[in-house]
């Protein structure tokens, strides 16, 4: 019997090309969209799955609350909280710091050997215990204890190449000074981890250095570390939650209340942090968003809908072609569950030759999508139980959907109307399919209009007005390593007088951070100095030196810049200058900018005095509202930006290249310019765009296919009726007028559909910027003519080859 429906399906499948065609091609390009983002959303999701005891693991919150308002949340800790928690949570079973360090310098006991790491990660003994990321050489027993450190197997190449690395030296520049030996090598980080490192560190050899070691508050006043912590199975969390804030407020209970402040703990899970990545901490994440999943997520069903649908008006549509068949089989015995039965056969059939095709394609398309998407997606994946789930539940949901409808439809002629060509329950599933073609193009123009409004909002980010000027700006970092018993302030004073007087260089300037890159002080407690502390506000804070501000085109809009203060001002025993932009100045309580001037302030304890007020600009990107800012003064940043004013970039670049080696040896020399460093705050939402704009084209694509199959069946029906017209004078413009008006009023329809559901869906992703773009008719008219003219196009095309045949082929046998 089932070799029989084998039969009847390759039959039709072959008498049938065109349509056949259509319907596979159609749903191989919705089951590709579907497995590419099935397996985006499948990485994306899988973050830090491969840890033995990711369920019993969780990153430390801290949520800090002023008069009832939360001022901030964060997975910033203090290094003092780790021993503290231990002691005081017998739910945990481990604990770890970790902090990271970008750009230490590594010299491998050659001179020839001196390296810059980018990920490198100072952690507690105990965090290899907590998490799984397995040694392929050394001693578990000794690794991370102080003066060793271990090395990933990338990186253990980099350093030492086809040498055995165990028991080798590197010396380690960065917040501290060590010769550190290697004592094991651990396995490449896998992709799909949210830390991403090749170097650990023991954190006990960076609290003994100077600056930690000499930390005020017992370890308690500077939020530098991320803590994780590891609970026992069983343990509540919500009482953990509530024992880590009792453990806080025991050390600095008296500290904010003196602020008018409280603070609240929890343990957000392992498997939460990629995609909950607005939450920031010290140990550099790899960012995901569950919108953006979401989204994908969406697009990919519409797609595969869109396909089906497809399958279903072409059928239900061929349905009178078939009737005799149905009536033949019927009159001869044939049972109404047989003939279900055959017709899904044959979807499955279908279907089972789209999902061949699909995988081809999406095997070929996953380089591409892995070059936009920053993602590591590979065949290999396919043989995991999730995605082998995937696939049959794509190919049963596109048998079930596709099939049964017509199905049903097809099996339920009468044998003796079937017979004779003729049934009336067709005109009763019309309807139907002018439904779905509506939701076909309702769901395509929402995609036009979401790809239009998209790309709006990545424009409208990039022409905003910044307040600063980024063009033609190097950045390069300041050295770790200095000559023995240089002082870093002379020293980089001489640096920028050098650079000063290069040909080609316009201005130079020292600074903590760079627009862009964050600050160096995040949630910083500001208040007027006879304010209550209850009314802080919470702010951020880098610095800068006098020609910081000429350099970027930072404008004083009162007051007066670090250049013009004097010696008097800034002497010992003086309170902190500091510059300020205006939103602070305003949210400060100063009516006008000049107010603020020479006004004393409370900056997380230290007094300070404004000499200053910027008008506001953009630091950050268009995601961030305008912040409380506080500029203070330095003298030996980590950032030298320098402002070329040259065309020969290359030879100005190897002048200063030449000057840094020479004065700072021993250094790697690094630069970027701040433009391109701050366009890459926009690197998700440009793979978003990017993604979502040719997941939508696949979408449009497959709708516009299903709409040409069914212009050509439906001119086909009317053969007859077309001759007759042309025989009694109807131009070739009429005919195509005929046959397209009804499908261009369904693309009305869904038009109408269309702009609330894109209004709605949109409005909630542009929730993510605090500037965005309106979303205007303009976007709806254009989307709208667009959906018109490709919907004009694919009818005109086929309503055009009827309206040209010649009548006497279709009369000949009246």
């Amino acid at each position: 019997m089932f070799k029989n429906y084998f039969k009847i399906a390759w039959r039709n499948l072959v008498h049938n090309k065109s349509f056949s065609s259509i319907n596979i091609v159609g749903l191989s390009i919705g089951m590709t969209c579907c497995l590419i983002i099935f397996q985006y959303v499948a990485f994306e999701s899988g973050f830090d799955q491969f840890h033995q005891k990711k369920e019993n693991l969780y990153r430390v919150v801290q949520t800090y609350v002023r008069n009832g308002e939360v001022m901030g949340t964060g997975a910033y800790t203090a290094q003092a909280l780790t021993p503290a928690l231990k002691e005081g949570v017998p739910e945990i079973a481990n604990v770890t710091r970790v902090h990271s360090e970008n750009a230490i310098v590594v010299n491998a006991a050659a001179p020839d050997k001196v390296f810059e790491e980018d990920k490198a990660l100072y952690v507690d003994a105990a965090f290899l215990q907590m998490f799984s990321f397995p040694l392929v050489s050394g001693s578990a027993e000794r690794a991370l204890a102080p003066g060793t450190v271990l090395l990933s197997e990338t990186a253990a190449k980099k350093y030492f190449g086809e040498s055995p690395a165990i028991g080798q030296s590197l010396e380690v520049t960065g917040n501290i000074e060590k010769t550190f030996t290697v004592s094991g090598v651990f396995r490449d980080v896998p992709a799909n981890s949210h830390l991403q490192f090749d170097m650990l560190l023991p954190v006990d050899d960076l609290l003994k250095g100077e600056d930690y070691a000499n930390e005020p508050e017992g370890g308690w006043s500077w939020n530098n570390f991320t803590t994780y912590i590891e609970l026992h199975p069983g343990a509540d969390h919500t009482v953990v939650n509530h024992k880590m804030t009792d453990v806080y407020m025991k050390y600095r209970g008296d500290f904010l209340r003196q602020q008018g402040a409280s603070a609240a703990f929890r343990g957000q899970p392992l498997s939460d942090i990629h995609l909950n990545s607005d939450i920031n901490g010290t140990d550099n994440i790899v960012a995901g968003s569950y919108k953006t999943v979401y989204f994908f997520l969406v697009i990919g069903l519409i797609t595969l809908v869109i396909a089906l649908v497809n399958y279903i008006n072409l059928a239900t549509a061929r349905a009178l072609n078939r009737s005799r068949e149905v009536g033949v089989r019927k009159a001869v015995g044939a049972k109404r569950q047989q003939l279900v039965i055959q017709f899904l056969y044959e979807s499955a059939f279908t279907n089972v030759c789209a999902l061949v095709i699909a995988l081809a394609l999406t095997s070929m398309l996953l380089p591409v999508v892995n070059s936009i998407a920053e993602t590591q997606l590979a065949v290999d994946q396919w043989l995991e139980p999730r995605f082998l789930l995937a696939l049959g539940s794509t190919l049963l949901a596109g048998t079930l959907l596709a099939g049964l409808y017509p199905a049903f439809v097809l099996s339920s002629f009468r044998p003796a109307t079937a017979l004779k060509g003729k049934s009336s329950s067709l005109s009763a599933h019309f309807w139907l399919r002018k439904g779905l073609v509506i939701v076909q193009f309702a769901a395509c123009i929402v995609l036009i209009a979401g790809t239009a409004i998209v790309y709006n909002q990545l424009d409208f980010m990039r022409s905003l007005d910044l307040g600063l000027n980024l063009e033609q700006v190097m950045a390069v970092q300041a050295p770790r390593v200095l000559p023995a018993n240089a002082d870093r302030g002379s020293a980089m004073q001489t640096f920028l007088t050098e650079l000063r007087q290069m040909p080609g260089v316009q201005q130079a300037a020292m600074s903590s951070s760079l627009p862009g890159s964050g600050f160096n002080w995040n949630g910083a407690s500001i208040r007027k100095a006879t304010d209550d502390p209850s009314d802080a506000l919470r702010g951020v804070a880098t610095y800068i030196d006098s020609a910081f501000a000429p350099l970027y085109g930072l404008r004083l809009v009162a007051g007066k810049d670090f250049g013009h203060v004097t010696a008097q001002e800034d002497g010992e025993g003086s309170p902190w200058l500091v510059i300020v932009n205006e939103t602070a100045a305003k949210n400060l309580g100063y009516s006008f900018p000049a107010a603020a001037v020479n006004e004393l302030l409370d900056i997380g304890g230290n007094e300070a005095r404004i000499i200053g007020v910027y008008k506001d600009f953009s630091w950050s990107s268009a995601h961030q509202a305008q912040q409380n800012i506080v500029f203070g003064r330095t003298l030996a940043g980590s950032q030298v930006s320098v402002r070329l004013a040259t065309k020969d970039l290359a030879g100005v670049m190897g002048r200063i290249q030449s000057a840094y080696t020479a004065m700072f040896p021993g250094n790697l020399f690094r630069y970027n310019f701040v433009d391109e460093t701050f366009d890459l705050q926009y690197r998700n939402d440009q793979r978003f765009a990017s993604l979502f704009s040719i997941f939508a084209g696949m979408a449009i694509f497959i709708a516009c296919l299903g709409l040409f199959g069914l212009v050509a069946f439906t001119a086909q029906q009317r053969t007859k009726e077309i001759g007759m017209r042309k025989v009694l004078g109807a131009s070739v413009a009429g005919i195509v007028a005929l046959l397209s008006k009804d499908f261009l009023k369904l693309v009305v329809v869904g038009f109408v559909l269309a702009v609330p559901v894109t209004i709605y869906v949109m409005n909630q992703w542009l929730t993510n910027f605090a500037y965005r773009t309106e979303i205007g008719v303009g976007i709806f008219m254009l989307s709208g003519a667009l959906a018109m003219l490709i919907a004009l196009v694919t009818v005109s095309w086929q309503s055009f080859k009827a309206a040209v045949a010649n009548p006497v082929k279709s009369l000949r046998s009246e």
